[in-house]
């Protein structure tokens, strides 16, 4: 069964069992999902704001709460205002399945989403010409990415390990938006059209912090086809004053474009997709593909992917060789019921070790609660089985 459908039954099962319903054109549901996992991350290193921990490899394990969905607890609504025009709105707030001092980075008390109800809050108007939504948004970039991927953005195998949304040398997180507007076409013969734009993007953090530039603008604009099992998209973005980090300064546009696709063919479904990253006051780019299956085995799916990171990205006028990572991943997901999941996953990255013409690579296997930090040049591996339960 695939995540999308399993969260999808989960969230009906839910909204019909909550009794919330608050007049026959309005509905109030709460809802959420906790997540825990025991997982084993080597080649590593945890917590890299410690002063303390250099660039050493290291090997943890302990428990996470987000092998899948990220524990998480929100609130969601509609109201129909016309025939022909809905409100809806969402508030969601990620929460600490294990405690505090789960396997992540630290330094986020909610442990997933930045802040208090920051995960997602946004309010929309949806209608025969689309759907608007403003507040605090996951991005097209992250949505979008997960569609073409086997692991659908979730396990230790996702694609957000070496995909340029997370690892872009201008240090930019593109997860999430603060003071984002979007908006959706409905689908007309399976095509559709996404924009988004926000004057002051934040990332996953929620409050300022000194190293944002003073006005990170950004645009992202989308188009898909979707017909029966198949799915194509492609999405370009434009990052506007962002923080550039590797030496670069302030003010930098990045731009990153990515395609994608899936196709179900019955007993076997197939996903693809690739991005391409470049900077303003840089040399060279960044790239990345990724191609991986779902097999149905039994009640549940067997999935596979390989994935590859190409970075040849410095300051001007310095040029740099091309640093590679590979990914290699497999994973394993069995639903319970139709709000219960049991899951493993393993995955393997090889990184590129630094010379005096290559800058090397850092990549790090991880998942959506477990977060750990790669260290240039040293394979990192990771293994986790854990429980999911929406509600």
């Amino acid at each position: 069964m695939k995540l999308s459908r399993w969260l999808v039954q989960a969230g009906g099962a839910a909204a019909a069992c909550c009794g919330c319903a608050q007049a026959q054109d309005s509905t109030l549901q709460l809802y959420g999902s906790i997540d825990v996992s025991v997982a084993r991350f080597s080649g590593v290193r945890q917590h890299p704001y410690d002063p303390d921990v250099g660039p050493v490899p290291t090997a943890v394990t302990g428990m996470g709460a987000g092998g899948v969905t990220g524990s998480r607890l929100g609130v969601r609504g509609a109201t129909r205002l016309t025939p022909g025009l809905r409100l809806d709105f969402l508030a969601e707030t990620g929460f600490c399945g294990v405690g505090l001092n789960q396997l992540d980075a630290g330094g986020d008390p909610e442990c997933s989403g930045g802040g208090f109800m920051q995960r997602a809050a946004w309010i929309g108007l949806e209608g025969r010409l689309g759907t608007l939504r403003g507040g605090r948004q996951a991005t097209l970039l992250d949505e979008h990415s997960a569609q073409g991927d086997a692991f659908e953005g979730a396990f230790l195998g996702q694609v957000g390990n070496i995909s340029l949304v997370g690892n872009n040398r201008a240090g930019l997180d593109m997860s999430r938006l603060s003071q984002a507007l979007s908006w959706s076409t409905p689908d007309r013969g399976g095509f559709g059209l996404q924009a988004q734009f926000t004057p002051h993007a934040r990332g996953t953090r929620s409050d300022a912090d000194a190293d944002d530039a003073r006005d990170p603008q950004v645009w992202i604009l989308g188009a898909h086809y979707r017909a029966a099992a198949l799915t194509l998209g492609f999405d370009w973005s434009r990052w506007r004053h962002a923080y550039a980090g590797a030496g670069q300064t302030q003010g930098e546009t990045y731009r990153l474009w990515q395609a994608y696709a899936s196709l179900g063919l019955g007993a076997l479904d197939l996903y693809a997709q690739a991005q391409q990253g470049s900077a303003d006051g840089a040399t060279g780019r960044q790239r990345m593909i990724d191609l991986g299956l779902g097999l149905p085995l039994g009640r549940g799916r067997l999935m596979a992917s390989i994935g590859h990171h190409i970075d040849s990205m410095a300051p001007a006028p310095r040029r740099v060789d091309s640093s590679h990572a590979t990914q290699v991943a497999v994973g394993y997901s069995h639903p319970l019921s139709a709000r219960t999941l049991v899951y493993a996953s393993a995955a393997h990255i090889v990184n590129e070790g630094a010379t005096p013409t290559r800058l090397g690579t850092a990549l790090a296997v991880g998942a959506a609660g477990d977060v750990v930090h790669g260290i240039v040049g040293r394979n990192s591996n990771g293994v986790s089985l854990g429980l999911s339960h929406s509600f």
